[in-house]
């Protein structure tokens, strides 16, 4: 209070009225505030915040990264006020549930009393399917509930193993607590106790929010929508494009997706990952936002981080990392490259929610139907993946042959819902397992390192084989002309793909016999090896130029079609040896170079190549520094110019011939050897070239020169993974594929101690690379 002091006075107005002694007192000191209590206020204000944040970390519900708020706060202010963004997002979870009603949880569960499942009520079914839509879900009746309450995750360990009988005794003490609402209770009293996990948890073995759609969809809605679309990077008129271009152009290669079951609002609120990488995928080639594939593609490869160590597993979660193993995130380093990875984590995963196993619940809808098949589709593709890798290029396989794989034959006839690819793909599988019982015979030594037995006799098993994989041929190329639309370009391409793999698949396989003859020396019988391989690899060529090419669809293939021709290219290249002289007409020569050379001028026309970054570009221009280096015409003279393939060629379609890899006709063409003859060897080197330009059609020059010199110190980055295999020099002196290696491989007849190899021996073999490869589907780095 202050103090009013009159003029020339010393007490104050207050106190002289009340009789007081005026005292003015001094300021109190002020009271020093307890540091070591508010330091504890903010560390237990902190614990609360940490302990909040671990809670989350245990519910992949709320795991998954950044909410729909935090990414508004993140985003610019012309993201926030999306309306058109907004909209969308609100209208998804009406179009899921109108997508997806008759099939719901029901599509993701099986029941292990299939007596049960033949008596559940569709009625009752389709109510449990509108959980969280209508209201009326309370009248579901008393006999849906207790086939729901038996239902169980076709993910759980069987019953007969020790965690299958645990889940069983888990699930059978819980069934006295389980209501009516149960799920939704299970959701809202979530139970964040960190000591209650794992089996000790009762609700670890029951099915969670992922098996019910509806609630699947809300969750991610609310919680983990996909990057991409909510930083505006794909706008929402952009989604139904980018899905329309993968179901048109990416989907034929791999017949992965059912276009029924995925559509973009389904896919959106079933996994948030593979929606991502849809739109990555096909931003490529989507011409309006073709520039945005890079950036699309780094969201796709964050999201497959964040997917590993959240989120719930599903077919869908497996099924994004399939694509991200075949259409591979760009690399500039071998290193770096996730490919491989990627498809052993969906064989994981498929393998975890037990696709392996051939489902006993009976469809009851349409949908339903459809979800089982989409199971099989997917085992069968990790199958296919995995063995192409495997038998291809030399990889232990994973996926042994079960039950589904060696009953596909006639799969794609099960039901009228299996997609017009699924034939195709039955004959993909089928004909890997051929190519992989070669291997397994010829792959039976225990004692060797690497298992080769040189022991066996390579010629009565190649042709034993090759009998198999003619006859192969013949059989699905009429099942093609029988189940497989002629009139649909998609089929079209597919079809193709058969004499094309055929004769990659054979080339690989008589390499083995052609390896062993080059090394003990020829025999009669041996120039088989040769003549097989010569016309397997110029078959494997022509069906990419003449065939494939001409379809319109190889610019959105997956590399892997490219490595093979650029295999098949590579070898015979080597074919060119002087000591092979005697088996190589000249004519055979000329045509070798102008194979190569029309394959080169295929793979950099801007019908297949999107840029000059894109696969098939880097391939040609790989080719063509190979093809230079091996051109000996004398004419020449330091140029290569090769011609474009005539316009009519383009436009043919050719088949493989199946006639000309016969055992009995190379067989009759053979000139006799002497025992344990050799081949004479030419004195002189092979003349090298080095070309100053080769002209691609319809488009400008390929440059070479110093970027071709065989250090690449210009281009490394240019450099694909599987170039490095052909680049190893020790490649050079074996006549096996890129991926596989002979022990103590020495080359006959004897050339001084050297190989003429197109690269000079100061390189040094990186044997690490030489040694892996790539399946069909699988891609490889591109710089970006």
């Amino acid at each position: 209070m202050r103090c009013d002091f009159p003029k020339n006075e010393d007490t104050c107005k207050r106190c002289k009225t009340g009789g007081h002694a005026c005292i003015v007192e001094g300021r109190r000191p002020r009271t020093a505030p307890n540091k070591r209590e508010y330091l504890l206020a903010q560390i237990r204000q902190k614990d609360a915040i940490i302990e909040s944040l671990l809670k989350q970390l245990h519910n992949p519900y709320i795991a998954t990264p950044l909410s729909i708020a935090s990414y508004r706060m993140a985003t610019s202010p012309s993201d926030q006020n999306n309306r058109n963004l907004l909209a969308w997002l609100d209208r998804l979870q009406s179009s899921v549930r109108d997508a997806g009603k008759k099939a719901g949880p029901r599509a993701f569960l099986d029941v292990r009393n299939s007596d049960e499942a033949e008596e559940s009520d569709p009625e009752s079914e389709s109510k449990r399917n509108q959980a969280g839509e209508a209201k009326d879900d309370t009248s579901t009746t008393a006999d849906a509930e207790d086939a729901d309450a038996d239902a169980l995750q076709t993910s759980l360990p069987d019953s007969h193993v020790p965690l299958g009988l645990i889940a069983d005794l888990s699930l059978s003490n819980s069934k006295a607590y389980r209501k009516k609402d149960a799920k939704d209770a299970r959701l809202a009293e979530e139970d964040y106790n960190d000591d209650n996990v794992g089996v000790a948890n009762a609700t670890y073995f029951m099915p969670g929010p992922a098996t019910d759609l509806g609630i699947r969809a809300t969750l991610i809605e609310q919680h983990s929508a996909p990057e991409i679309l909510v930083h505006g990077l794909v706008k929402p008129e952009d989604v139904e494009k980018l899905f329309q271009i993968f179901y048109e152009r990416v989907n034929p290669f791999i017949s992965l997706l059912d276009p029924v079951l995925h559509t973009p609002a389904s896919t959106f609120a079933r996994c948030p990952f593979l929606f991502t990488v849809i739109c990555a995928i096909s931003s490529r080639y989507y011409a309006e936002k073709s520039e945005i594939y890079p950036i699309a593609m780094h969201f796709a490869k964050h999201s497959a981080a964040n997917a590993l160590i959240d989120g719930w597993k599903s077919v869908e979660l497996c099924q994004a990392y399939i694509l991200m193993s075949i259409y591979a995130v760009p690399a500039r380093r071998w290193e770096e490259d996730r490919s491989w990875l990627y498809t052993g984590l969906a064989i994981r995963i498929a393998t975890d929610l037990n696709l392996h196993q051939v489902s006993t619940t009976k469809p009851t809808s349409e949908n339903q139907e459809r979800e089982i098949l989409n199971k099989t589709r997917v085992w069968m593709i990790c199958f296919n993946l995995d063995r192409s890798t495997a038998t291809q290029f030399g990889k232990p396989s994973t996926i042994k042959e079960d039950f589904i794989v060696r009953s596909a034959t006639d799969w794609y006839k099960k039901s009228q819902y299996n997609l017009k690819y699924d034939v195709h793909l039955c004959a993909y599988a089928a004909l890997l397992q051929i190519v992989a019982k070669f291997h397994d015979e010829i792959f039976s030594d225990p004692t060797s390192p690497t298992g080769l037995n040189k022991k066996v006799d390579f010629r009565s098993v190649t042709l034993v084989h090759d009998a198999h994989l003619t006859s192969y041929h013949e059989e699905w190329s009429r099942r093609f002309k029988e189940d497989s639309d002629p009139d649909d370009p998609t089929c079209g391409i597919r079809c193709l793909l058969l004499p094309f793999l055929v004769a990659y698949s054979r080339l690989v396989m008589f390499s083995f016999g052609f390896q062993q003859a080059y090394q003990r020396g020829f025999q009669d019988g041996d120039r088989l090896f040769f003549t097989t391989c010569l016309d397997a690899a110029k078959s494997v060529l022509e069906n990419m130029i003449d065939g494939l090419a001409p379809s319109g669809y190889m610019r959105y293939a997956p590399d892997g079609h490219f490595v093979f021709a650029s295999f098949a290219s590579a070898f015979l290249l080597k074919l060119l040896r002087p000591e092979f002289s005697t088996f190589l007409a000249k004519d055979q020569e000329s045509e070798i170079f102008d194979l190569i050379g029309r394959l080169i001028q295929t793979l950099s026309s801007p019908k297949i190549a999107i840029d000059d970054r894109h696969t098939p570009r880097l391939y040609a221009r790989f080719l063509a520094g190979l093809l230079s280096r091996h051109r000996r015409d004398g004419a020449t003279v330091g140029r290569l110019q090769t011609n474009p393939p005539p316009h009519s060629a383009l436009g043919a379609s050719s088949q493989a011939n199946t006639s000309a890899f016969s055992s009995s006709a190379a067989q009759d063409a053979e000139p006799p050897f002497g025992q344990n003859s050799a081949l004479s060897v030419q004195a002189s080197e092979t003349p090298i070239y080095t070309p100053e330009a080769t002209f691609a059609v319809g488009t400008g020059q390929i440059s070479f020169g110093a970027d071709y010199e065989m250090s690449y110190s210009a281009s490394e980055e240019e450099v694909l993974a599987t170039m490095q295999a052909i680049k190893n020099p020790a490649w050079w002196q074996t006549m096996m594929m890129p991926g596989f290696s002979w022990p103590e491989a020495s080359p006959s007849p004897p050339m001084n101690g050297t190989v003429n190899s197109v690269y000079p021996t100061n390189i040094h073999p990186q044997s690490a690379l030489g040694a892996s490869g790539f399946g069909i589907f699988h891609g490889t780095q591109v710089t970006m």
